[in-house]
């Protein structure tokens, strides 16, 4: 299976920004952060020892809605939990995140949001980290159908999405913590566990050394938190290759 893409820092007016691509679900996701930002009209909602952290979703061909709204909580609740708002100068500040959906079908009225959630939480990371917004740990995460047959299908198309009993995205922090959990659909405990294990897997990988840690060269290859990884590596030789060819 063809593995996602990403890259960071593309846009120049935003303190930092991120696209990311999934192939098996054909999302393409576009994200900005401008951090630490003034929250004009929004004292209310300022918190008075850590930053506030503000997403927007934009749907690609249509107007925002619930769905947009309800994925946006979501995306606020995984990312503050990750964010170091007590940090120098982001006390009673804004942290603006805003995601495109920017390639990938378009997602009707009353569709699940499932089947993008994956691809937009990790354009907001990866937006972030470009952002050097400071944070307490990375995270990945992955969808998961389960079909008629009982079988658990990783990243299904859209089409594949609707045929399924239940769809399953988790979050796994890179320190092995279950940051997010939402289902939908039917199913029991049994499957849910069975769907969290693949979850941890898929995330985490799952090759372990004879002292029980994680091959982070297996890790990088085949996980997503490896992928993540990866990806800020190669920015940050990008970034830094100027220096390495004159030593």
């Amino acid at each position: 299976m063809i593995g996602p893409t990403a890259s960071l820092s593309h846009l120049h007016r935003a303190d930092g920004s991120a696209s990311y691509k999934c192939p098996a679900t054909g999302y393409n996701i576009l994200g900005a952060v401008n951090a630490p930002v003034e929250l004009p009209g929004r004292r209310d909602a300022l918190k008075p020892e850590e930053a506030t952290v503000e997403v927007f979703v934009k749907p690609g061909t249509t107007t925002a809605g619930v769905g947009e709204r309800y994925v946006e909580g979501l995306l606020r609740s995984v990312l503050g939990k990750v964010v170091l708002g007590r940090e120098k100068g982001f006390p009673r500040r804004g942290v603006v995140l805003t995601l495109a959906i920017v390639g990938g079908e378009n997602i009707e009225r009353g569709d699940s949001y499932l089947t993008v959630f994956p691809a937009l939480l990790h354009a907001g990371l990866l937006s972030m980290i470009s952002a050097s917004v400071p944070l307490s740990m990375t995270f990945s995460a992955t969808l998961l159908g389960v079909t008629k047959s009982g079988d658990i299908v990783r990243d299904p198309s859209p089409a594949a999405a609707k045929a399924a009993v239940s769809l399953h995205v988790f979050a796994i922090s890179s320190k092995n913590h279950l940051l997010l959990n939402e289902s939908e659909g039917r199913f029991d405990f049994d499957t849910w566990e069975l769907a969290r294990q693949n979850a941890v897997t898929i995330c985490q990988g799952s090759s372990k050394g004879s002292d029980g840690d994680v091959n982070m060269e297996e890790e990088k290859n085949a996980s997503g938190n490896g992928f993540i990884r990866e990806t800020v590596e190669d920015q940050i030789y990008s970034d830094y290759v100027y220096k390495l060819d004159s030593i």
